[in-house]
């Protein structure tokens, strides 16, 4: 028996509307569930092209942290972000180096909930 992949990473939001919006009009992302959930609140999951993981809401308890609540591997961070600023999306780390990890670039954006989102690419594998 083994592990097959992760079904779903949640992400916490205050407005599922905006944050829905957001996900899907500006990144591209397309709804697999929405459906009433408990009383205020849907299960909205998300698919990521590509990805075998979906994206659930969960109610935002507390603000936005600076640490990044998700990491998003990229085929080029600088045409990707080149993409989402002409989409209105506000960088906070413009693509540079990983001072982590060598060949690496990468670049942080907020989302419409303040959350904190990670881009990167490593140089062998693009």
């Amino acid at each position: 028996m083994a592990f097959k992949h992760l079904k779903f990473a949640q992400l916490p939001v205050s407005d599922q509307d905006r944050a829905l919006k957001f996900y899907t009009e500006v990144l591209g992302f397309t709804v697999d569930t929405d459906a009433p959930y408990e009383e205020g609140w849907r299960w909205i999951e998300l698919v990521v092209p590509g990805a075998q993981t979906n994206i659930v809401f969960t109610k935002a308890e507390a603000s936005p942290g600076v640490t990044p609540g998700l990491v998003f591997r990229v085929d080029d961070v600088t045409k990707m972000h080149d993409d989402l600023i002409a989409k209105g999306v506000t960088f906070i780390q413009e693509p540079k180096q990983a001072p982590w990890q060598p060949g690496e670039t990468f670049a942080l954006f907020k989302d419409s909930e303040g959350n904190t989102i990670l881009i990167g690419a490593r140089e062998d594998q693009a």
